[in-house]
């Protein structure tokens, strides 16, 4: 056997080190009173002396063995940081101040260490505290740095100019100024970070608090959230980012989901009502609540989330995190969000107002689609509502919540308005019918019955409806008084229903209905001045229920006549003002939740849109001719000339008065111009909701007898067979519209669909019914670009060049072109006209790459144009010294165009040869590429290019 010798290691030293420490402290010689002192150095005050005698007593009577274990424990047990601070105070010449317990003067707390200067400012900081430091008990040791946060805030910074900095929100959840002028730490919410000039707490400091133990910091963070979210869309024009959007991709409602798991009844009142604020969306509220049975139309929106829909396998392998931050709905479904209210309803004694805040959640989630509808209705915590609501007669405005709820879960589908019937809701909501507390919640009953009206259900209740709203009429027409808000809001939801029993149902006695009507109509409209909205609501809601059976009312219709000559300018001035299609419309909502978005309207003032529907849909059934005033054709120029976006909630308003000023001008037999006018209008705005009046939009166009006007050979029947092809033929049976309906069903560029739709397919391509189409289409653009260029001028003039210079590219060997030269000269005229906002360099909406396009169509030129000019003059344009320099050298580098491109004197006094040779080219690898220019035939325009550039040089 052999032995390793090595040496000790680092760590064996020390513990020898530790270990002959140790013995020496068990050989000190014996322990006496005077080993500890005669007083307490850790104690004070008159007890002091008596605990100390006790200790030195005890300590004395243990061995040295036992002293050193109970040491060694002791020291064991204790934080480092405390044993230091013994130490310390152990320690005679120890660098903080001290105190005795002489009488009190302003001199007795004082600095050891006076060398120090920094330590000395910050003690002067707190002179304020010495006589509090005097009469404390165990403070005879200033700890200046425990003791800073009692002083004032560094304000160095304070009166520095910042354009970005971090928004900061009071506890009221309002956004706060960089700083408050004059205002002192006492004055603000005062705070310890890095910006303590500066009041309020950021997104990141409240989630901070709502990560913590200490029970009230998480319900100050859930408060203020909560208050946050209500006030988050007023902030939008000042944050650099929406701040809805940055909360809810921070992960906020991962963090009110867990609190909702406490067991502190006010941290899960306050996460509750912040859950509640986020799914109850109610600004949106607000106005579908005002604009419920406008024009007797009671349509719900469905919150659809487009990324969500796309593949639902993909969205189940995504992680809690991600699957909220993509779909708010189907990520806190994940959470078991409903179970978790579930418990808090039953097993938790909550507050009305909590009940309010889970049942605004629910309809958040309703509201997301017929799935999510049915999957709320059929909880146990929806039928105990309902059992609260309707059995127990809870608080109106429980009850009012909760029926718009079940309006929302009706409208979603057939199904599930059929799950409420057999609940049998109709027979629980008469109960506030007939014995009304409380209007709001009055009128979601009216509007939850027609709801089932709409899907031709509950026709045993059809009879209940006149003498119903025979009573509310009746009372609330107050001819000798003025109308109130509630007596407008009364019976225009009283005649909404009344309207919907007429087009579903038909089979209903109303004529003391009708004469109500009638006589509410002869006062209103006897009245010189314009309406406010709720007397707006209900002319219109009074014109549309008079227009609902084939019955004609001559008295009715010339008052309605007197009352269009006289205010309808003034009304189109209003329109033109405060148009809903052209308004400033914003939608900043998150795309994992969003909302209808704002739009800067006021149902409190003057709104006649909806009047004007109703006397619109009254004439249309009633015709009779009445004058179209100036402002109204200046207002519809202004609709044909802006860019708009109309894939908004409350654009279809104004779209539904356009659709019926259009029938009841043809009804009238208005002149055609004019009419087609508001025809081509409509086109790019009419919604997929509206399919079935896009039909009646288009036949007016191709039967307009000023479309045939055209000079060509065509009657359009092919064309208008396209379009039919494109719009779907569906009536949606549903009371709510998807927001996805709300697209228009034909785009901007609708003119030039059939080009494309030819171009793409191969069959169209190369056949005869191909052939016709694109005569057709092109005759069809050349119209509007001669007599309508507003509708065009939506399209930017690159796109429109490129969706025509698709036409070298269709028909059967290419050469189609050939039999429209005519009206493609004709088209390149008007492009030419306009050439000076040719741009070729941004992108393209439908052109992937230009290059690309801009290769291909001259390739095609090459092939098959034989050096038509008018071919010609179209691959040309590109070529212009103000377009990209790499598409000069595509042509004299890769294809054989120059060899071979022509245009006429015709083309050249359109677009002049200067603007092929000026200025003078700078690039030397083209003009290398010019010097070739000898090989060409002279007489082609590419020679006199090349030579002009380089005679210049």
């Amino acid at each position: 056997m052999t032995t390793n010798s090595r040496k000790p290691s680092l760590f064996a030293l020390k513990m020898q080190k530790r270990i002959d420490q140790q013995t020496n402290l068990s050989l000190e010689p014996e322990l006496t009173k005077t080993s500890f002192g005669d007083t307490s150095v850790v104690l004070s005050g008159p007890e002091a002396s008596d605990i100390h005698k006790e200790n030195v007593q005890k300590l004395i009577s243990m061995s040295d063995e036992e002293l050193l274990n109970a040491k060694n424990e002791l020291l064991s047990s204790m934080d480092g940081k405390l044993i230091e601070f013994l130490k310390s105070k152990r320690n005679n010449d120890c660098t903080h101040g001290k105190y005795d317990l002489k009488p009190k003067d302003s001199d007795r707390v004082k600095l050891v260490n006076n060398q120090n200067k920094i330590k000395e400012d910050k003690i002067k900081n707190l002179s304020y505290m010495k006589d509090l430091v005097n009469n404390g008990l165990n403070m005879d040791v200033i700890e200046e740095e425990k003791l800073g946060w009692t002083g004032d805030v560094n304000v160095e910074n304070q009166n520095k100019v910042v354009d970005v900095y971090a928004a900061r929100f009071g506890l009221d959840g309002k956004l706060l100024p960089y700083i408050i002028e004059n205002k002192t730490t006492v004055d603000g919410l005062h705070h310890h970070g890095e910006e303590q000039h500066r009041p309020g707490y950021t997104i990141d400091e409240l989630y901070s608090f709502l990560r913590k133990n200490h029970a009230p910091q998480r319900i100050l963070a859930l408060d203020v959230l909560s208050k946050l979210i209500n006030n988050a869309c007023s902030y939008d024009s000042v944050l650099d980012k929406p701040l809805l959007c940055s909360l809810m991709e921070s992960g906020m409602f991962v963090l009110l989901r867990i609190a909702l798991d406490d067991t502190n009844i006010a941290i899960i009142t306050n996460a509750l009502k912040a859950i509640g604020n986020l799914f109850s969306r109610k600004s949106d509220r607000t106005m579908l609540t005002g604009l419920s049975g406008c024009n007797c139309d009671i349509a719900l929106p469905v919150y659809t989330v487009r990324d969500a829909e796309i593949n639902q396998n993909e969205l189940d392998k995504t992680s809690d995190y991600d699957l909220i931050v993509l779909d708010l709905v189907q990520g806190a479904l994940r959470t078991d969000l409903i179970l978790r209210l579930q418990y808090i309803v039953f097993n938790m004694n909550i507050g009305s107002s909590s009940l309010l805040d889970i049942t605004d959640i629910l309809t958040g989630i309703a509201s997301r689609g017929e799935k999510y509808a049915f999957l709320v209705v059929e909880t146990n915590l929806y039928k105990h509502l309902y059992s609260l609501v309707f059995t127990n007669l809870h608080s109106d405005d429980l009850s009012e919540t909760f029926v718009f709820l079940t309006r929302v879960i009706s409208s979603q589908s057939v199904k599930c308005a059929l799950k409420l019937l057999e609940m049998k809701i109709l027979d629980s909501i008469f109960k506030y019918i007939n014995n009304p507390t409380k209007t709001p919640l009055l009128l979601e009953c009216l509007y939850l019955w027609q709801t089932f009206f709409e899907y031709k259900l509950a026709g045993q209740t059809i009879t209940e409806v006149a003498n119903l709203v025979l009573k509310f009429v009746d009372r609330s027409v107050g001819l000798t008084a003025d109308l109130t808000k509630t007596d407008l809001s009364l019976m225009s939801a009283s005649l909404s229903l009344i309207d919907s029993a007429l087009r579903n149902f038909g089979k209903i006695y109303i004529d003391p209905v009708y004469q109500l009507t009638e006589i509410i109509l002869a006062r209103l409209l006897s009245s010189s001045d314009l309406p406010n909205f709720e007397t707006s609501k209900l002319i219109g809601n009074c014109f549309s229920v008079l227009s609902s059976k084939n019955l004609k009312f001559d008295s009715v219709s010339l008052k309605a006549v007197e009352y269009l000559n006289k205010h309808f300018g003034k009304i189109c001035e209003i329109l033109y003002e405060k148009s809903w299609l052209m308004s400033d419309y914003v939608n900043n909502s998150a795309k994992c939740y969003p909302s209808l978005g704002f739009i800067n309207i006021s149902l409190n003032g003057g709104e006649p849109l909806f009047m004007l529907i109703g006397l619109m849909k009254f004439l249309c059934n009633n015709p009779r001719h009445f004058n179209i005033p100036k402002q109204f054709w200046t207002y519809l120029n202004k609709l044909m000339k802006s860019s708009i976006d109309v894939s908004h909630w409350y654009c279809r308003y104004e779209i539904i008065f356009l659709i019926n000023i259009l029938k009841t001008l043809t009804n009238i037999q208005f002149e055609v111009v004019s009419t087609h006018k508001i025809a081509i209008t409509l086109m790019s705005f009419i919604p997929k909701h509206l399919a079935e009046e896009l039909y009646y939009t288009l036949k007016l166009y191709f039967n307009s007898s000023y479309v045939e006007s055209i000079k060509y050979e065509s009657n359009f029947e092919i064309l208008k067979s396209f379009y039919e092809i494109l719009i779907p033929n569906n009536k949606s049976t549903r009371a709510s519209i998807l927001i996805t309906e709300l697209d228009p069903i034909l785009p901007k560029d609708w003119l030039f669909l059939p080009i494309l739709k030819i171009h793409e397919t191969p069959f169209f391509k190369s056949s005869k019914e191909g052939e016709s189409l694109l005569k057709e289409s092109l005759a069809n653009v050349l119209f509007m670009e001669t007599h309508y260029p507003e509708v065009c001028e939506q399209t930017p003039l690159a796109a429109r060049y490129c969706r025509v210079a698709c036409t070298f590219m269709c028909g059967r060997r290419g050469t189609i072109f050939h039999e429209v030269k005519s009206i493609l000269n004709q088209i390149w005229h008007v492009y030419a006209a306009q050439n000076n906002n040719l741009n070729f360099k941004d992108p393209i909406i439908g052109v992937e790459s230009f290059y690309d396009f801009y290769k291909t169509l001259c390739e095609h030129y090459v092939s098959v144009s034989y050096s038509d000019t008018v071919f010609g003059a179209y691959v040309l344009l590109p070529l212009q010294r103000k377009h990209s320099v790499e598409l000069r050298k595509l042509v004299w580098s890769e294809i054989e165009l120059p060899q071979t491109i022509n245009i006429d004197k015709e083309h050249l006094d359109r677009v002049p040869l200067h603007n092929y040779t000026q200025p003078v080219e700078t690039n030397k690898e083209l003009l290398k590429m010019y010097t070739r220019v000898m090989s060409l035939r002279r007489k082609f325009i590419m020679y006199h290019i090349a030579i002009s550039h380089l005679n210049q040089i």
